[in-house]
Parts: C-alpha cells; structure tokens; sequence
C-alpha cells in the first residue's frame, strides 16, 4: 500500500480534530495511541505530528507532542497578528471584499464564518503570502474561535455586521472585533479549556 494516501488520511484526521478542539489544551499526542485510534502503522502518525508541529497545531515537548495550551500573551498575540494581517490584507483594496457575499449561513458555525471571511478578505489582497498566513492564523485559531462561543455574546451578529460593512466600516469592525477578543482573552481560554470535547 502506498504510504502518501495513509499519511494524508492519518494528518487530515488529526488536524480536524485540532481545529475542532477535541482534543484538550496541554493533552499529549501520543504516537501509538492515536496509531490505535486512527488505524495506521505509528510512522505516518508520527509524520503528521511533525507536520502539524511545524504549523504550530502541535506542540513538541522534551516528552513527546502535545495539544497547544496557548497563554494568555500568546492569544493576544495571535489576535493581533490576525488583525495586522487582514489590515495589511486590506491596504489596497477599493471595496469591501464581504459586501457582495450577503449575510453568513446561518447553519455554519461561528468559527467557519469568521474563517470564510478571513479567507476572502486575503485572498482580494491578490498576494498568496498574506493569504498562506492567514490561513494558518485560521487553523492556529479554530478551536480558539469555537471557544469564543461561550465566551463572548453576539457573535454572529458581530460577523454579520462585517459581512455587510462597506470598507471604512470593515476596518474598524476589523478592529473592533479584535479588541473585543483581546480585552477577553481570560474568559476565551477558560472556555478553551472547558470546551466540550
């Protein structure tokens, strides 16, 4: 059997099960388990992890992986970088790249939302190294954004509010949106921590 379609499988699991957050803050990854509970030889198991580490989806410790427990100065950190990118993302544009997209699904979640328009507020920047490093930012946040949830009232509005913005009003949503998270990001991580799994 070739070794590439078992890899892929074994990575797409667990990156899902990363961004979803069911897998707890801190919980070690460990290789022959997830061998066990993904039907796959440790090799690609421990294949994906290094990969995932090198996304910063795991967390490599003196003893093995482990699921990302960000801090709070790292979260404010990665709210902030989100924020800078998505500006920067934005420098040039003439229109806001959300305001012909009409209001979010409402049977997506939150963070699909918040990840879609992400998403297409990088890509109007017509430049792919923006666009990578947002899309990293949104698997790095995605079990973060599902956590806001219980955190934070109103998101959906607050995303629906920015879907329907022209591009003055998506700047400073951008920002609003933002420091909501960072004035809250106490809250955020105890919600990350007791996230259903």
């Amino acid at each position: 059997m070739n070794a590439a379609p078992v890899f892929e499988r074994v990575y797409a699991a667990l990156k899902q099960r990363l961004r979803e957050g069911a897998l707890a803050p801190g919980a070690r990854l460990d290789p022959t388990d997830l061998s066990s509970a993904l039907v796959a030889s440790i090799t690609p198991v421990r294949d994906a992890l290094h990969r995932l580490a090198g996304e910063q989806l795991v967390a490599t410790r003196q003893d093995g992986f482990q699921v990302p427990a960000p801090t709070e100065p790292d979260l404010r950190d990665l709210y902030a970088w989100n924020q800078q990118l998505l500006l920067l993302a934005l420098r040039g544009a003439r229109y806001s790249p959300l305001g012909r997209t009409g209001p979010p699904d409402p049977e997506l979640h939150s963070a699909e939302v918040a990840e879609i328009s992400f998403r297409m507020i990088a890509q109007s920047s017509g430049n792919r190294e923006q666009a990578n490093a947002i899309e990293a930012l949104n698997d790095r946040l995605h079990a973060v954004r599902r956590a806001e949830l219980r955190a934070l009232p109103h998101i959906d509005e607050e995303l629906a509010d920015l879907a329907a913005a022209d591009l003055p009003a998506l700047r400073t949503g951008l920002g609003r949106y933002h420091r909501r998270r960072i004035a809250a990001v106490p809250e955020i991580i105890r919600a990350l921590h007791r996230a259903p799994r």
